[in-house]
């Protein structure tokens, strides 16, 4: 792909959620992606992945995003190594459905063990779950961090035409190095803590003692999904937490409030998604409770981020270029709102994407952006496919602020076999 912007960096929705394979100033972005499948028997399969990619003007222009193994049964799927998210409503979400992991950054290695497909209880519900461990090995003010993951859900299903998805996901940084505290717990005790979300010893940090060992991050989901003579409708809600006030709904109205409609027998407009976001109440700091400030931490200093890039809600800012130190933070804004409009549809073979979105920073309760910026941010995309040349792309994209402003165009080909 090559991109000619009015700027040195790139409108926000040509580079967000892309897992940093194109970067917010790069001007080319290539990648080579493959993978192979091998049948173990009727129902069990393994699967190894890689791909690399190529953009400039970022820290490290090649790196690999995907490169893993992957077992896979009727119930159970098994992956070791990074893999990136798999891609929901054609992309036009704003966090591709998971407020704590977008897309936003480069693929984190670990190791996951999850349902392949719901356990089925009874023949109307089912129960989804996982459990992972991953390694931020990323230049972080905290050295070798661990990362704990776990989810468990519950699908209910009514007559056929309708059903309801509940779930909540759990996230721990744990363990490392750090220049302020030394060798952080990393022991089976330790991580008995991080795993229920346990106060901490006298012995470790002070933070840990009056909250939980390790910072913890979580979300609760939940979606109703049903079918209508016009359509199918899916209505949904990411609520997100960092501690006790945001477990107990303190934090009301933050997260994502969402409804995604896919037209019956229309080939022109396949999906409507219309998305509300907001982190700007975080336990309601303003009448006096204590306040979070999302994906920010005092021990894990380099936060809720992977290489400098937000892991999760990419309009929540981070400042990769910032110096970490005891006093400061690469969160510069968490704060934020968003109304978000996604379209897709097709015209014959050509294929097209519309994301448009109306966007404010407030920075932090610590240091408020005041009056809060405000940015349009757009993008377009059509594909034409053939069935021998491969795959062109127009791209464009434009954000416009009081700030600042930058329009940009791409042209992107794809061929595979």
């Amino acid at each position: 792909m090559g991109i000619l912007s009015s700027e040195e960096g790139n409108p926000f929705w040509l580079y967000s959620t892309t897992n940093t394979q194109v970067g917010s100033g790069s001007a080319i972005a290539t990648s080579i992606d493959g993978n192979a499948q091998y049948s173990l028997s009727n129902s069990s399969t393994l699967e190894a992945g890689l791909s690399v990619f190529y953009r400039d003007e970022v820290s490290d222009e090649v790196q690999r995003n995907n490169l893993y193994l992957q077992f896979k049964n009727t119930w159970l799927k098994a992956t070791l190594g990074s893999k990136a998210q798999t891609e929901w409503a054609n992309g036009l979400s704003t966090t591709n459905q998971n407020f704590l992991w977008s897309s936003n950054a480069r693929a984190i290695p670990g190791l996951l063990i999850e349902a392949n497909t719901p356990i089925q209880l009874t023949k109307s519900i089912g129960i989804d779950w996982g459990i992972g461990h991953y390694q931020l090995n990323d230049d972080r003010y905290v050295e070798d961090v661990r990362l704990h993951y776990k989810r468990l859900g519950a699908i209910f299903s009514f007559s056929g035409k309708s059903k309801l998805t509940a779930r909540i996901q759990h996230f721990a940084q744990w363990a490392g190095t750090s220049p302020d505290f030394g060798e952080l717990p990393n022991d089976f005790k330790a991580f008995g803590k991080v795993f229920l979300a346990q106060k901490g010893e006298e012995t470790f940090q002070e933070g840990e003692v009056t909250n939980a060992v390790g910072n913890h991050l979580g979300s609760y989901f939940l979606q109703y999904e049903f079918d209508a003579a016009v359509g199918d409708f899916a209505v949904y809600h990411e609520h997100p937490f960092e501690d006790g006030s945001g477990t107990a709904f303190k934090n009301i109205p933050d997260g994502v409030w969402g409804v995604l409609f896919n037209p019956e027998n229309s080939r022109f407009v396949k999906s409507i998604l219309l998305e509300y976001v907001t982190t700007k109440d975080q336990s309601g700091a303003d009448t006096g409770r204590d306040s979070d400030n999302y994906f920010n931490n005092t021990v894990y200093r380099s936060g809720w981020t992977y290489e400098g890039n937000i892991i999760g809600l990419p309009f929540i800012l981070a400042n990769a270029q910032e110096s970490v130190s005891p006093v400061s933070s690469v969160i510069l804004s968490s704060r934020v709102s968003a109304i978000h409009l996604g379209v897709s549809g097709a015209i014959r073979e050509l294929e097209w994407k519309l994301k448009s979105t109306y966007a404010q920073q407030f920075g932090t309760f610590q240091d408020r952006i005041e009056p809060a910026i405000s940015t349009w941010h757009n993008y377009v995309e059509l594909n034409y496919p053939t069935q021998v040349y491969g795959t062109f792309t127009f791209i464009g994209g434009a954000d416009v602020s009081d700030a600042n402003s930058v329009v940009a165009a791409a042209l992107k080909y794809r061929y595979s076999f």
